[in-house]
Formats: structure tokens, C-alpha cells, sequence
């Protein structure tokens, strides 16, 4: 369930997955020049979405024997997929995991948004992981994720799976690449 915190914050406590999606969109993050949806880092049926401003996919269609010009924003890869795992367990997913915490809060003050979870896998050992996202305003194309591990009543090795997803083409939006 969400709601209005202390100063500036939305929170919302544990995991809804039929109501993801609009949390998702509520916690968009943006600098008025891109913008990036709240998804989660992990998940099966997370919608991520980043966006920038300017940026569209420009597509001439046949409808009725007459060319319609359509224009639409284009979603750009995907840049936060991150999932961890425990030795001998799988990837963490939070649609099937137990979980004796979960909580998003978004500061629009400072514009952050953090995710702090408690994740029990099934051998009984239990995980905290706290993230925070933020999208510069400082800097027009940087954002960042920054994630911990702290585990509680065990210790070990953590897999961490990091990269990201998609195959949107920077020609679509004008930019070239180069390499140094």
C-alpha cells in the first residue's frame, strides 16, 4: 500500500504484485531531460522504461490505402537489471520469495528512490539488500544504482548477475558512437 511519509516521501510497504505496475509508473524517476520508470532491478513482470526527451521512432504504415506517419517515444535499453543469489539457492525474485521486509521509498525532495528488502532463502538464511536510484540533475545523462548486501544470520558468498537488457539502436535517435 502507498501513502504520503514524513517530508516529501512516498512509501510503499511490501510486495503487491498486482499493484507493481502503478508503483512502477509513480516512481519514475527524471531530470527533464530522461527518465526512468520505478521497476524493480529483478523480477518477472517488472515493465521498465527509460526515455529520453527528443528521442522517437518515426514509422510510416498502409492504413486504408493512405500512409500514416506515427511517432512514438522510443523505450531505450534497459540499464538496471540486477539480481543476486545465495550458495545453492536461485536468482532472487521477489514474486517468489519470502520476504519479512519489503519497502520502496521515494524522496521527492532529493529525488532518490530506495528499496530495502529482507529476503529469507530456502535454507533459512536471511539477506538485507538496500538500494538507491537516483537521476542526476547535475549531470543531463547519468543515473545510478547503487546496491548492499548485508547478510544476518549467515556468512558467505553472494552471486551477483548484472547487465543490462534490450537492443534499441542509438541511430534511432540521432546519436553515433565512438570508442576510445
Amino acid at each position: 500500500m502507498g501513502g504520503i511519509g514524513p517530508a516529501w516521501e512516498i512509501v510503499y510497504d511490501g510486495f503487491d504484485l498486482g499493484r507493481e505496475g502503478l508503483r512502477e509508473a509513480l516512481c519514475t524517476l527524471g531530470n527533464g531531460r530522461f527518465a526512468t520508470r520505478g521497476a524493480t532491478p529483478d523480477g518477472e513482470s517488472r515493465t521498465p522504461g527509460t526515455y529520453v526527451a527528443g528521442c522517437y521512432d518515426r514509422l510510416d504504415s498502409e492504413v486504408a490505402g493512405r500512409t500514416v506517419t506515427n511517432e512514438d517515444i522510443v523505450n531505450l535499453p534497459d540499464w538496471l537489471p540486477l539480481t543476486f543469489a545465495t550458495p545453492g539457492c536461485e536468482w532472487f525474485r521477489p514474486e517468489r520469495a519470502a520476504l519479512p521486509a519489503y519497502r520502496h521509498e521515494l524522496d521527492l525532495w532529493h529525488g532518490v528512490l530506495a528499496r530495502e528488502l529482507r529476503w529469507r532463502d530456502g535454507e533459512d538464511r536471511v539477506t538485507r539488500v538496500r538500494q538507491r536510484r537516483l537521476v542526476s540533475m547535475a549531470g543531463p545523462y547519468l543515473a545510478a544504482l547503487e546496491t548492499t548486501f548485508t547478510t544476518e544470520n549467515w556468512w558467505g558468498p553472494i552471486r551477483v548477475r548484472a547487465r543490462p537488457a534490450g537492443t534499441t539502436s542509438a541511430a534511432a535517435c540521432g546519436w553515433t558512437s565512438t570508442t576510445a
